[in-house]
């Protein structure tokens, strides 16, 4: 069929498609699995992916459901050795519903995420031909350090961290959840370019993703098991972790960065200092949060507590537009949204900058105000010296 259109679009001819679409709301199921854990069993490691896909999809997403089948048997053969509980869903909704599984999930189930999930990660595309490279891995910046050691001890390979997209049902970021991982085992720049491939986000750089050639021989079992070791050395980390492994600090360096850029880009017309001092004042806490825990003059719980809910503070901020519980377009969100108006300043004249003004006033009272919070809650917790 396609050898005839293209000889009619040679000859300057025109065809006609016409399909047929079903069109209209059907129920599907989200399997979930809860492997309870000894000793905190009201906490829990959320880890997910989804199992619709394009066509056949065995490297997205039969790979990853594979992968997160193969972590649920060995983790309920060990769960008396689990410390934190660990839940475990697969979507659908993934691409015909835009992450529509998870964001019910999220819904449904929002208060008990809110009050118990510790971290929330994504496994989507693992174990696929050639793809041996772990050199970026998306996640949330207080969970960079902590991703770093797992990737080294599971690969053997460094690890650098980048912000994640409003994509692979990262469908949590409203509630405040800390986040690592989307795609895993990636093809390196060199196995790209032997290929002749351009790059796409699944399928670990196959260009079979999204196609009707995403079958069998796309997965490779080598990679896969090696992708099996990291989700699960990486479940256990934080479900096991007696002080849940995360850097404020990394995230208050990132925010004053962020404010710097947007404060270059303003330059004298808007003045973002007030947000750089509460910055400053936040990781001031953190610095005596840390030493006190360190000390062990904080509790495992209260320290664990403050770091949840500086997650439920820090993470909408600097990942959402939308109020608290509420889902933004699956759209990628600039850092501090809030203040991304300072970089399209010159787009405005003399007589519609005060708009943009205006919104930077506002977006900088709701960051000074959630950093504040953020500062007190340290307090509270033994950051107060």
């Amino acid at each position: 069929d396609g050898r005839k259109l293209i000889e009619i679009a040679k000859q300057g001819g025109s065809a006609r498609v016409s399909t047929e679409l079903d069109v209209g709301w059907f129920p599907s199921n989200i399997p979930v699995v809860e492997i309870p854990g000894a000793r905190r069993p009201d906490q829990f490691v959320l880890l997910h992916g989804h199992y619709d896909s394009w066509d056949v999809g065995v490297g997205d997403n039969g790979t990853g459901n594979a992968c997160m089948l193969e972590i649920a048997r060995v983790l309920w053969a060990n769960r008396d050795r689990l410390d934190r509980s660990v839940r475990m869903a697969w979507w659908a909704g993934h691409s015909t519903g835009r992450y529509g599984g998870s964001a019910w999930f999220a819904d449904t189930f929002a208060q008990d995420l809110a009050e118990n999930c510790v971290i929330q990660m994504n496994c989507d595309s693992p174990g696929c031909r050639w793809a041996t490279s772990y050199r970026s891995i998306s996640l949330t910046s207080e969970t960079e350090a902590a991703v770093k050691a797992v990737v080294m001890s599971a690969t053997g390979q460094e690890t650098t961290g980048k912000r994640p997209q409003r994509n692979s049902d990262y469908a949590f970021n409203n509630i405040g959840i800390s986040s690592a991982f989307m795609a895993s085992s990636m093809m390196p720049p060199k196995a790209l370019e032997e290929h002749g491939y351009y790059t796409v986000g699944g399928c670990g750089g196959n260009i079979a993703w999204h196609t009707e050639d995403d079958t069998l021989e796309i997965a490779d079992q080598a990679v896969l098991l090696k992708d099996i070791e990291l989700y699960t050395t990486a479940v256990l980390q934080f479900a096991n972790a007696e002080i849940l492994p995360f850097d404020w600090h990394a995230t208050t360096r990132e925010f004053s960065t962020t404010i710097d850029r947007y404060q270059s880009a303003a330059g004298d017309r808007f003045d973002l200092s007030a947000a750089q001092q509460a910055v400053t004042a936040l990781d001031a806490a953190l610095e005596t949060f840390y030493a006190s825990i360190d000390a062990g003059s904080i509790d495992a719980d209260t320290a664990n507590d403050a770091i949840r809910d500086l997650a439920r503070i820090l993470v909408p901020i600097n990942h959402t537009r939308l109020p608290r519980f509420r889902h933004d377009p699956a759209l990628n969100v600039p850092p501090l949204p809030a203040l991304a108006v300072a970089e399209e300043l010159d787009q405005y004249d003399a007589g519609t900058i005060g708009f943009a003004k205006t919104q930077l006033l506002r977006g900088r009272n709701q960051v000074v105000a959630a950093l504040r919070d953020a500062e007190r809650r340290v307090r509270r917790a033994g950051g107060d010296g």
